[in-house]
């Protein structure tokens, strides 16, 4: 008799709505569990995606600055900002200066007549004459109006 009182609790507490409320409170408990785990897990993939995306640019950066660190230490680009920056040259090489036409200093005066005096009739005649050839062929096909002047003021010599 006690073995079937105590089948017949053990069947009376799992039909009873408090064990069926407890057990649905459970379940929720784990499903909300469940849901959060899994909201956080997609986060750390989506984070984890955005640092490889940012570890290929930075290798990607690194190597482009270690290609350029490797042509900075090259003999000829040293040689070449030496020569443009210091201004310096081999043995037996002449140094020349090309004049800058849009940097040149006028007067108050001067200014005033900027559009309608051009600059070249400014500069001394040695500075026309020390012209490299490639400005004046630069001058020839893109700035008409200097390459005329350069014309007329070496023909007034």
């Amino acid at each position: 008799m006690q073995g079937n009182t105590r089948t017949f609790s053990f069947t009376r507490l799992l039909s009873s709505r408090t064990f069926l409320l407890v057990n649905l409170l459970f379940l929720g408990l784990l499903i909300f569990s469940f849901g959060r785990e899994f909201a956080r897990n997609y986060t750390i993939q989506q984070e984890i995606s955005e640092l490889e995306a940012e570890k290929t640019f930075l290798e990607a950066k690194n190597s482009d600055i270690v290609t350029l660190m490797n042509s900075v230490q090259t003999e000829t680009y040293i040689e070449r900002e030496a020569r443009i920056k210091l201004g310096l040259s081999k043995p037996g090489e002449k140094v020349m200066i090309v004049p800058d036409f849009n940097n040149i200093n006028l007067t108050s005066n001067e200014a005033e007549d900027k559009n309608s005096v051009d600059y070249l009739e400014q500069i001394p005649a040695t500075d026309l004459s020390s012209i490299a050839n490639s400005l004046k062929w630069w001058y020839y096909f893109f700035d008409v109006n200097k390459f005329d002047m350069i014309k007329i003021y070496g023909n007034r010599k």
